[in-house]
């Protein structure tokens, strides 16, 4: 069984549980959640569709839409529980699917979030998920990825199920090779939300925030409007 499959079949759900009184904290101080800090601090435009991508119930969306005064926000992530508890808990639209397969039109959001779950994808469907990214994201739109970011790419075994792999590496790489995609913010942080140890590899999560301006790809005569 792929990863995937695991969490699609059972190891999506046992997350949620795990992580369900985490995940009522962060309902409670939106203050705390680096995403938000990230996203004050480049001061972005407001965004008419938000998708977050591993959204959980839809916390993060919840603060988002308070943040920017009820966008329309979208959530997939492949936990039914979760996806069950956030539709009686918000008024979001959420479905259970992955990121290698996004069931939304071209170029329909303008905010996308990777919301910590890129490390848990299987290696193979990377392509895919930029790919999937990508075409759902508007030109000039914004893309958010949270999550491990040590120096090198590596994998630690998952801890909670066997045969299951957690995979580190720098995600903004998937899009930053793309000259339509520029990074303009990098945060530190640590797993265990202590910044004093956000220099160990190991427990480094980052936040970049890309964004998508397919105008200023590939200048024909360097003559900049």
């Amino acid at each position: 069984m792929n990863q995937k499959e695991a969490f699609l079949k059972g190891e999506g759900n046992a997350w949620f549980q795990r992580n369900s009184k985490k995940l009522l904290e962060t309902d409670r101080k939106e203050v705390s959640d680096i995403v938000l800090k990230a996203i004050n601090f480049v001061e972005l435009p407001c965004p008419s569709r938000i998708l977050e991508i591993g959204c959980a119930n839809g916390v993060r969306l919840e603060l988002l839409k308070n943040l920017f005064n009820n966008s329309e926000c979208y959530g997939i992530d492949p936990s039914e529980d979760a996806i069950n508890s956030g539709k009686e808990k918000y008024k979001h639209n959420l479905q259970v699917g992955t990121a290698d397969s996004l069931p939304f039109e071209k170029e329909f959001f303008n905010l996308i979030v990777f919301g910590f779950s890129l490390y848990l994808c299987d290696r193979k469907d990377l392509f895919k998920i930029a790919y999937e990214a990508d075409r759902c994201l508007c030109n000039s739109g914004y893309l958010i990825l949270k999550d491990f970011q040590p120096p090198f790419p590596y994998r630690n075994a998952y801890v909670y199920r066997d045969g299951l792999s957690s995979y580190k590496m720098d995600y903004s790489q998937m899009f930053k090779w793309n000259p339509s995609y520029t990074e303009i913010l990098r945060v530190l942080s640590s797993h265990q939300d202590d910044i004093s140890i956000r220099e160990i590899p190991d427990e480094r999560i980052g936040v970049t925030i890309l964004h998508k301006n397919d105008a200023y790809a590939y200048p024909h005569d360097i003559q900049w409007i």
